[in-house]
């Protein structure tokens, strides 16, 4: 009986939570806003960049919807040539990031972005990147869906 108690009290309080309104309900955000505190940003071992790290701020890459993805590179990280399926626009948001066009990555080629630098590249375009000396963090926006495709090497 005691358990009964304990379990419809439990039940009552969650039914007040759920109807407290949500900050987005209630006029202070719009339908369809979405955030990402920086302390919330759940960072992950990055699949083909050793030592990189990278989190997903929007979408889901296999969906056909927006993406943004925030990746931390360390010092000299070399990503190397490859294309993409979806047109991306780069961000540098701290560091530098570097850029080289081709199928073959060659430091001579390489451009340097620094913090606060912006450029867009077409799907489809063999490239190739590095961060600086002292890493980079860069943000990524596409539409999904995404996929990358490496060249041998």
């Amino acid at each position: 009986m005691l358990m009964i108690v304990a379990c419809r009290r439990l039940l009552v309080a969650l039914t007040a939570l759920l109807a407290l309104p949500s900050s987005a309900g209630d006029g202070s955000a719009p339908e369809g806003f979405v955030e990402v505190p920086a302390h919330a940003v759940q960072w992950r071992p990055h699949p083909a960049v050793k030592g990189a790290e990278y989190a997903i701020l929007l979408g889901r890459p296999d969906e056909a919807q927006p993406l943004v993805v925030r990746i931390k590179f360390p010092p000299r990280a070399r990503v190397p040539p490859h294309t993409h399926l979806d047109a991306r626009s780069y961000t540098v948001l701290a560091g530098q990031w570097q850029l080289g066009f081709g199928r073959e990555f060659d430091t001579t080629r390489l451009i340097t972005y620094e913090a606060g630098s912006f450029y867009r590249l077409p799907a489809g375009t063999p490239h190739f990147q590095m961060s600086g000396d002292a890493g980079a963090i860069i943000q990524i926006e596409s539409m999904g869906p995404t996929g990358t495709r490496f060249f041998e090497q």
